[in-house]
């Protein structure tokens, strides 16, 4: 008879595959994939590149959401590959008529603990809109500097009951939109915080969040989303726009007071 598999021989690895078409050079996707300022137009706030097989890429998006890793794969204009703690990140590109096809492939999600599912959850989500960023800065705003607003707030609620209260009436929103958002859809909505925001509804992934283009922002990327395991719930708005540096600001300092208004009265 033979001997039980050792506990960490039975987990199964789940893996976060993606892909997307972006009306782009192969070279201009590449660089954007590993050039560290081109990086900080789409991905991290900031970034680091050692270039090569055996270098380092480096992202941060501040403290306690940072990190290096080693370069497994670096084939100019085809495979790129780095190696953390959390697992494998590779990007193989393909040209695709006139177009760039894009492949992510994210593997080495083992455990099933709560913070490990929520890890691979977040994860997964947090792609989509990365790589719409990605999408969005080559083929609408190539060349140009990003600017970030990230108002955020640790709530004492669920997910679902965050989300719930977030989409509400009165309160990003002055409509409820739980049920007005469809991903693909055009939209046109007043904030509570003053704000006439119209475009297209790009994903839609409740209760976790949803992703909005705003027009009035230069086509900025308005991506809400809620982070955390149960008991460490982190309710987040990312704005990412371009050559809109004043009101990028003003938006972060309103909807920062707006979520304390939301979740703290």
């Amino acid at each position: 008879m033979s001997e039980p598999k050792p506990a960490e021989e039975l987990k199964k690895e789940r893996r976060i595959e993606r892909e997307i078409e972006i009306a782009a050079p192969v070279d201009e996707v590449w660089k954007a994939l590993t050039d560290a300022n081109e990086l900080t137009r789409w991905f991290p706030l900031e970034a680091r590149v050692t270039p090569g097989l055996g270098g380092k890429i480096f992202v941060s998006w501040g403290p306690g959401c940072e990190g290096e890793a080693e370069i497994l794969a670096w084939e100019p204009g085809k495979k790129f590959a780095w190696k953390d703690p959390m697992g494998l990140v590779e990007w193989t590109l393909e040209s695709r008529g006139g177009k760039t096809a894009v492949h992510l492939l994210q593997s080495g999600f083992l455990g099933n603990a709560d913070w490990e599912n929520e890890w691979f959850d977040s994860t997964s989500y947090g792609w989509l809109l990365m790589l719409l960023s990605l999408k969005v800065a080559l083929e609408r705003h190539r060349g140009i500097a990003r600017q970030v607003a990230w108002p955020r707030l640790s709530v004492a609620l669920s997910r679902e009951d965050a989300y719930r209260k977030l989409l509400s009436g009165s309160a990003l929103f002055t409509e409820d939109i739980r049920t007005a958002l469809k991903s693909g859809e055009p939209y046109s909505l007043k904030s509570t915080a003053g704000d006439s925001f119209s475009g297209r509804v790009e994903f839609v992934q409740e209760p976790r969040g949803f992703c909005l283009t705003i027009r009035e922002l230069n086509d900025a990327l308005l991506w809400i989303t809620i982070e955390g395991t149960p008991d460490k719930i982190e309710v987040q708005a990312w704005l990412s726009a371009y050559s809109v540096p004043a009101q990028v600001e003003a938006f972060g300092k309103k909807w920062q007071q707006r979520l304390h208004e939301i979740f703290q009265t």
